[in-house]
Formats: structure tokens, sequence, C-alpha cells
């Protein structure tokens, strides 16, 4: 598929990889696939020559949106992307169907949309939604989500029937322009884990006045495991690292 590079981040994730197949199939389909592993594990770069997909290792563990930045950057250089082209940012616990993804392209390249996610569920029968588009947050939306669980952000996919803005998107699946990804600088390497893609799409919108578009009939799996809520761990205190990080970035 011309103009479209996808970059999934594993940290550890070569078994749901392999088990998914999602890549695989996607790159058996003449799409270009990058994957940065970020923990080096075995037999991973071997299973990425098999199935035609770009392998990338890191020396040392990196954050979310540096390692995003590093197969943008690659993909770049190689000459995959140009600024007409779209980048996809992907989970590697998230499985699309190759005709999905293609009309996600094509309905982009037709709405010249630069800025778009798509409906995520938590059951291959998609019944299960994930709560994965939002309206940005405040200090008090933070504090209600991470002490009692309730967040007050999240919008009723359900009511969307159509092509529509809004605010952002978990970044287990977004698809940015290029040529915006550019502008941007892509994430912001200051954020190890965790509201990069909220960042990103806030910045998006107020430094360039690119909207996020939400399509609804476009749909995938996303099988994902929320580590975060955990008080009593490290990632629970980079989520809230990244939280007062967000809040004074956008005072």
């Amino acid at each position: 598929m011309k103009g479209l590079y996808i970059g999934v981040v594993s940290h550890g994730h070569f078994n749901i990889i392999k088990k998914l197949g999602c890549l695989a199939h996607l790159s058996l389909n003449h799409i270009e696939v990058g994957i940065l592993d970020n923990v080096g594990e075995e037999g991973f770069e071997e299973y990425c020559k098999q199935h035609g997909i770009d392998y990338l290792k890191n020396s040392v563990a990196k954050g979310f949106g540096e390692n995003n930045n590093i197969l943008f950057n690659y993909a770049y250089k190689q000459g995959y992307l140009d600024e007409s082209g779209y980048f996809l940012v992907l989970n590697p616990d998230v499985a699309i169907a190759f005709n999905m993804l293609q009309n996600l392209v094509d309905k982009a390249y037709k709405c010249r949309d630069e800025l778009v996610a798509i409906n995520l569920f938590k059951n291959s029968e998609f019944t299960e939604s994930d709560p994965s588009v939002r309206n940005f947050p405040g200090f008090i939306d933070f504090a209600k989500s991470l002490l009692l669980g309730v967040n007050p952000t999240l919008l009723d996919k359900s009511v969307i029937k159509e092509r529509t803005t809004v605010d952002w998107a978990a970044g287990s699946f977004l698809l940015i322009k290029a040529a915006v990804y550019k502008r941007l600088n892509g994430f912001d390497e200051r954020y190890f884990m965790y509201c990069e893609d909220l960042d990103i799409c806030w910045r998006a919108k107020h430094s360039l006045g690119v909207n996020l578009y939400f399509y609804p009939e476009v749909k995938a799996l996303h099988q994902a495991q929320h580590a975060n809520r955990k008080i009593i761990s490290k990632h629970f205190f980079w989520h809230i690292k990244s939280v007062f990080r967000y809040l004074l970035l956008k005072k």
C-alpha cells in the first residue's frame, strides 16, 4: 500500500505479535511495516526477516515517543515515506484487517484528513468498546481517573455514526500525515511513557490547527493491558509524572 508506513514499538511483545499475526499479514499484502524491539527478544529479528518486516533494535530501552520518532525517521530516510504519506502509530497488541486498513487510508486521502483515529474494541466480535477517544482533560479529570477510576473525558462512541472531530485518541492507533509529524517534530521525548498521544493531539490542534478525525466504521481489535492501574508500580509513577508535565506545558 503506497504512502503508508506502520511503526510498531515492542517492549516484550514478540509473543502477542506472533499470536495475532496481523503485522505479518499486512506485510504480505505489500504494506511497509517496521518494528523497533525495545528490549531485544530472542528470535524476533529472524521472525521479521521471514515476514518482510523492518527490524530495529535498541541497545538501551527508550520511551514510547522517542521510539516512534526513531521509526518515523528510519522510514523517511529509507524513502518509504515522504510528506504526502501517512505514518501509522500502532500498538503491538492491535490487530486490524487489511480491508479495514485500506478503507482507512483511502478515506484519509479522499477527505485530506491529517490526523485520524479509528474504532477500537476489546474483543474480536467488536461488541466491547475500547475507550480510546476522549476530550482534552484538566487536573480534576486526571484526579478522578487516577484516584477514583472515573474518567469524565471519555466519549460515547456508540452515538457517533459518521466521521467527526474529537480532541484526542489513544496512541495505540493514530494515523498521522508525515508532513504534520515532521512539523510537530514527532512525539515529545520528554514524556517517557503515557500522555505522549494526548500531547501530540493537543499540539496538532493548538499549534498547527490540525483536527483529529474519528472514523467509527473502521474497526480493530485492541488487547490492552493497563499496567498503570496498579498504584504501587513504576507505570503508575510514570503516568503521574507525565500528567503533571502535560498540565504544566499546557498552561
